[in-house]
């Protein structure tokens, strides 16, 4: 009986091993891309009440239509507060307002080789939290949409400098915004944050990221009722149903994966706390007396020449703190006269860096730093990043939606949801 039992034992153990090396080792598969997003900007303001108005330019090519014309699209928003959302391109016929997402359907299909441009814009709200790193600041931490199976050839985040005190990652700033540049593959994410004074707006605890209700349903409509929730429960159960066996095999091996890897990663793997580190960049800037190209002197705070567009920089470096004269008089965010000279200025940028650092232990203290905040770590392994983290990401990721995909989720699952209409489709409607 023992001999037998030890077998079964062994088969168990050889078969745990076996599935825990082909979830390990298994190297994923991905289709052809079916569409290139050449550019994705976002230009964002920040309005008195601590709002945000964001406008919204997408010019997404199609690079395959085997499966499809693309007719509409999925673009995944921060969280469920936002409104006076307005269609700006002819390109769009309607936008559904699905609250962790914008449905937005296209005036017509898009085929192989087409670029279609989307503009629009709304009032986003919830996306700040007050004292989050230092008491007396508050902070906008925003992660925009991303696509798991879409490649990103530019993604440009402008956002209003007005005010600013701190921001990260660095960037670099035209024409009063904040400039936050980057390209990203399929799948990837990109996390950006700007720093106030709690006095610079009007901050209200009830309206930070992750106050009130969840913000991530969607299904805070009055209008949304019984009847479109029960299809939406009848397709979920339907999926769910044919990934329980899989789910019950996979997900704790997983787990265990994930731990090992955590423990791995971050040395004894508890104890482990976050901390801001100030680090200061400094950039020193010559400018030219009078203009090389037309002779007119130059205006203090332009490097633009406002009678001939000529660049007035004549030398731009970032230095060290060891390389400047008095260096405890620049530490603060702005731009300051250099020395006795009058056409030398020093540009202070100071950003707050997150570092995750290790008690210590009986093998001695150890530390690491880096760009990433635990924040952008959690939006790209959990969907319930509103309520755990201070991002501002969009939960469900987002991505082509084309005919076969609209009609598999069929119509029903949009009626009931907002509705905002085009200039050219209230007119076209009004026609007939």
């Amino acid at each position: 009986m023992n001999r037998h039992m030890k077998t079964i034992a062994r088969i168990i153990l050889s078969a745990v091993a076996v599935l825990l090396t082909f979830f390990i080792l298994k190297v994923p598969t991905h289709a052809a891309a079916t569409d290139e997003i050449l550019n994705f900007a976002i230009t964002i303001d920040v309005n008195e009440d601590a709002s945000l108005n964001m406008t919204y330019h997408i010019e997404w090519k199609v690079l395959d239509d085997s499966i499809g014309e693309l007719e509409w699209l999925d673009i995944g928003m921060p969280n469920s507060y936002h409104g006076n959302i307005t269609p700006l391109s002819d390109t769009i016929d309607f936008i559904n307002d699905m609250g962790n997402s914008l449905e937005i359907y296209l005036d017509r299909g898009y085929k192989e080789n087409e670029t279609v441009v989307v503009e629009f814009s709304l009032t986003q709200d919830h996306m700040y939290q007050i004292d989050k790193y230092v008491e007396g600041e508050t902070v906008y931490t925003f992660t925009p949409a991303w696509f798991d199976e879409i490649d990103v050839d530019t993604l440009t985040i402008l956002w209003n400098a007005a005010g600013a005190g701190a921001w990260q990652p660095d960037c670099y700033e035209e024409n009063g915004y904040l400039v936050f540049y980057t390209s990203l593959s399929a799948g990837d994410r990109y996390t950006m944050s700007v720093t106030y004074p709690n006095d610079a707006f009007g901050f209200a605890s009830d309206r930070q990221e992750g106050s009130g209700d969840s913000g991530n349903s969607g299904y805070n409509d009055p209008d949304f009722g019984p009847d479109n929730k029960n299809d939406i429960f009848d397709i979920i159960g339907g999926l769910v149903g044919f990934g329980i066996f899989g789910g019950m095999i996979a997900v704790p091996i997983i787990l265990i994966t994930k731990f090992i890897r955590w423990i791995a990663r971050s040395g004894s793997g508890f104890g482990t706390s976050q901390t801001m580190q100030k680090k200061i960049v400094r950039t020193k800037i010559e400018y030219f007396q009078n203009c090389p190209s037309c002779g007119a002197a130059h205006e203090e705070g332009k490097d633009i020449c406002e009678y001939c567009g000529r660049s007035m920089i004549k030398h731009k470096e970032v230095v060290e703190e060891s390389q400047i004269k008095d260096p405890e008089k620049y530490t603060t965010n702005g731009t300051y006269r250099y020395g006795d000279s009058p056409n030398t200025f020093i540009n202070v940028n100071v950003v707050n860096i997150p570092v995750r650092s290790t008690r210590s232990s009986s093998s001695g203290s150890r530390s690491s730093s880096g760009h990433h905040s635990s924040c952008a770590s959690s939006c790209a392994s959990s969907c319930a990043c509103a309520s755990s983290c201070a991002c501002a990401c969009a939960c469900a990721s987002s991505g082509r939606a084309g005919c076969s995909v609209k009609d598999f989720f069929n119509s029903k699952l949009h009626e009931g949801r907002v509705r905002i209409e085009s200039k050219r489709h209230s007119i076209e409607k009004n026609k007939e």
